[in-house]
């Protein structure tokens, strides 16, 4: 008896592991079943958000349409850079893999697509760039890169005040850590940037010019105080000035570390110990000595090597204990102090301070925009405007990639394949007109800029020419 209760109880849970087991098959079958159900429900929302799209498209080519145009659900792995890529032999080629994936979408759209504008707008909807409306963004908001010119009105200076300049000009600009503070609402280091281009325009019609940086290497970390302390770089070498290369090396580098002072006035004296004649070291710089160095000591050094050197600091920004120094380290070789506590201070104590005299007009016309920046400007001011156009006619080859798809499958007519290659053809014509008439926009902003500049330098150059003529001409 006790045996035949046992068997009953195993035979029991037996069944009932089957029927568990069964259970939970059926289980995971529903499971499975909804999955790709749901995933087909997926499928098919994602196939009708498509076409709903398509009916809101523009056809027309505009900076408007363009803008609102929703980038084609094909594209999402097109990036920027591989988009605006030059164009070799001048045929644009569609990936095939693209056109593996867009054969299927295009059959349905053939089928849902009640007209020949409806399939238009389900090509794009499946095939526009994503990068229209960061190119046309960059493009609108392109600013000519002219240097604004150092004016200093002449009534400001005096007789005799004349300002002889150097042989060679020595700019020792600060970019430690505390440039990365704001003044003015901009932060220090663009300010400086800004200033110290358009003061080496201007001293360097008279002078050669070099540009030292330093507190630009590692960061104001402890750990990278030794890199950051010894670097101390010549970015622009003595030289005739030149505006490209010496923009380039302003731009070359960002604020970021400690402040050698010292190391870089040791720097400027080793570099002016081979010129023949005087060197001016100017500085900008908002802060003290932070790397253990001497930098008073540097500037006595400097002036030992040429009685002629002088250094000249102007401290932007700078709190009493830094100034203390800036000043100790100017008087030590030379030179002189100046304080500059906003954007507007620091300019205008370079133009009355720092530039040679404001009666020598021989440079004067050199303040103007060149032929040959002009020419760079327009460049510059092309750029985007190119790159639209450059996207633009991929798209189009795409459009007519797919419309030879559609039409060697049967899936259009040959009436609706002739409309639909003339509209990509068409399509790339106006991208093509859209480019000139953005690049055209460019080109007058960079003109009035450089008219509006022209004139007040003519005006200035007038003012001075009258000041001269009721002083006699004493300057």
């Amino acid at each position: 008896m006790k045996r035949y209760a046992l068997w009953l109880l195993f035979a029991a849970l037996i069944l009932s592991a089957c029927s568990n087991d069964k259970e939970k098959a059926e289980a995971e079958a529903d499971s499975s079943g909804k999955e790709e159900q749901k995933q087909e429900d997926k499928e098919e929302k994602k196939q009708e958000s498509i076409l709903a799209e398509s009916e809101n498209i523009n056809l027309e080519v505009s900076e408007e349409s363009l803008l609102k145009l929703t980038p084609g659900t094909l594209m999402e792995g097109l990036t920027y850079e591989k988009d605006i890529e030059a164009i070799e032999f001048n045929v644009p080629e569609t990936d095939p893999e693209l056109i593996s994936k867009m054969t299927p979408k295009l059959e349905e759209l053939t089928k849902e697509a009640k007209d020949t504008d409806s399939i238009k707008k389900g090509l794009l909807s499946l095939l526009a760039s994503p990068n229209y409306k960061n190119i046309i963004e960059k493009s609108n908001s392109y600013k000519p890169d002219f240097e604004e010119p150092y004016l200093p009105d002449p009534t400001k200076s005096e007789p005799g005040e004349e300002k002889k300049a150097s042989e060679q000009a020595i700019i020792l600009l600060d970019a430690s850590s505390s440039m990365l503070l704001q003044a003015g609402g901009k932060m220090k280091m663009d300010i400086a940037k800004s200033a110290v281009k358009s003061f080496a325009q201007t001293i360097g019609q008279s002078s050669e010019v070099s540009l030292v940086v330093y507190g630009h290497k590692g960061s104001e970390a402890d750990a990278d105080k030794e890199i950051s302390c010894s670097g101390v770089e010549e970015v622009y070498p003595m030289g005739k000035y030149s505006k490209k290369e010496f923009h380039e090396a302003v731009d070359s580098f960002e604020s970021k570390g400690w402040t050698p002072l010292a190391g870089a006035i040791q720097k400027a004296a080793e570099m002016s110990s081979g010129y023949d004649g005087s060197t001016t070291i100017y500085i900008v710089s908002d802060g003290a000595e932070t790397c253990d160095g001497d930098p008073v000591s540097a500037s006595k050094n400097l002036v030992k090597n040429n009685s002629s050197n002088s250094v000249n600091i102007i401290g932007f920004g700078v709190d009493g204990k830094a100034e203390n120094q800036l000043k100790a380290v100017a008087e030590a070789c030379n030179g002189e102090y100046l304080k500059a506590d906003n954007p507007d201070e620091l300019k205008n104590t370079i133009q009355y301070e720092w530039l040679p005299s404001a009666g020598d007009l021989a440079w004067a016309f050199t303040l103007s925009p060149s032929p040959w920046e002009m020419m760079d400007e327009y460049e510059l001011g092309e750029i985007y405007p190119r790159q639209l156009f450059t996207i633009g006619r991929r798209e189009a080859h795409r459009i007519l990639d797919a419309v030879t798809v559609m039409g060697d499958n049967g899936w259009i007519t040959d009436e609706q394949r002739s409309e639909l290659r003339d509209w990509g053809y068409e399509r790339s014509e106006q991208m093509k007109d859209l480019y000139l008439e953005l690049y055209e926009k460019n080109r007058n902003t960079a003109e009035a800029e450089s008219d509006e500049i022209k004139l007040r330098v003519d005006e200035w150059v007038e003012k001075m020419k009258a000041l001269k003529k009721e002083r006699g001409d004493i300057w």
